[in-house]
């Protein structure tokens, strides 16, 4: 009896150590990129929102995979503020993200080679941005290049553990950002005040208009020729008249408002 004890406990003893070896060897088959891989660790920081970032999501460079995020979190979780009496509202507002960046466009560098080329790009323009992925309603981080004068790094007061690259404003916030800008304009607009003087634009124009055409009609004389210029000017101020009613926006904007550079978002 107590041999085909033995027996039992020897096939389940046999059972659970080849299946632990091929949990084990799985987990190396599928993980190993990331277990052996060497990575270079760069931080950021961001004032708007993260919505549709997580952890092991993909980071770009100008397009082109070099990494993935390692880590989300509250930046004074990890920087805790040292003043409470006057707080850091950078340091208390914004959400810190680790960037692990497996390329050997970094990866080959020594530190002090890292941190050069670094300095160098953020000057030029370096920036970490949040970017949207077709229509699918996922995003990613993308390292590229914007203005450095209209997106200037953060000011922060800490010192960064790993290598930093500043944030710049993702395009979904930009496009908020400049549609409440022309909200608040046209808001801000007296558009009653506008129409009232557009109204009265055109009937000065329509009033001299007809001056003109009558003052042309009862003049005979050697000013015929002089008249005859009254008449083209009395002609195009109607002409004048008209476009405005139809579109005063030319008022406004001289013409047709200038196309969306998207470079520019």
């Amino acid at each position: 009896m107590s041999n085909n004890s033995d027996i039992s406990y020897l096939k389940i003893g046999i059972f659970i150590l080849t299946g632990l070896i091929f949990f084990v060897a799985a987990i190396l088959l599928f993980g190993s990129n990331k277990l052996f891989q060497h990575s270079v660790y760069i931080e950021t920081y961001f004032e708007e929102s993260v919505q549709g970032i997580s952890e092991g999501y993909p980071v770009k460079y100008r397009g082109l995979q070099i990494g993935y995020v390692k880590k989300i979190a509250f930046t004074n979780e990890v920087y805790p503020q040292q003043d409470a009496i006057k707080p850091d509202k950078i340091q208390s507002r914004s959400i810190y993200i680790l960037l692990a960046i497996t390329s050997k466009l970094f990866t080959n560098l020594s530190k002090d080679e890292i941190r050069d080329f670094l300095n160098r790009e953020i000057i030029a323009g370096l920036r970490v941005k949040i970017m949207p992925q077709g229509l699918t309603g996922t995003t990613y981080i993308e390292l590229n290049y914007v203005d450095p004068q209209n997106n200037p790094p953060l000011p922060i007061t800490w010192r960064p553990r790993y290598f930093y690259i500043p944030s710049s404003p993702g395009m979904l916030t930009k496009l908020g950002d400049n549609a409440q800008y022309i909200l608040n304009e046209i808001k801000n607009m007296d558009l009653k005040k506008l129409y009232e003087n557009i109204n009265t634009l055109t009937n000065s124009l329509d009033h001299v208009a007809q001056k003109t055409d009558q003052l042309i009609t009862k003049t005979d004389g050697p000013i015929e020729k002089t008249l005859k210029n009254f008449q083209e000017v009395s002609q195009n101020l109607r002409i004048l008249s008209e476009q405005i009613k139809l579109y005063p926006s030319q008022i406004l904007f001289s013409g047709a408002p200038p196309p969306i550079d998207p470079g520019k978002l």
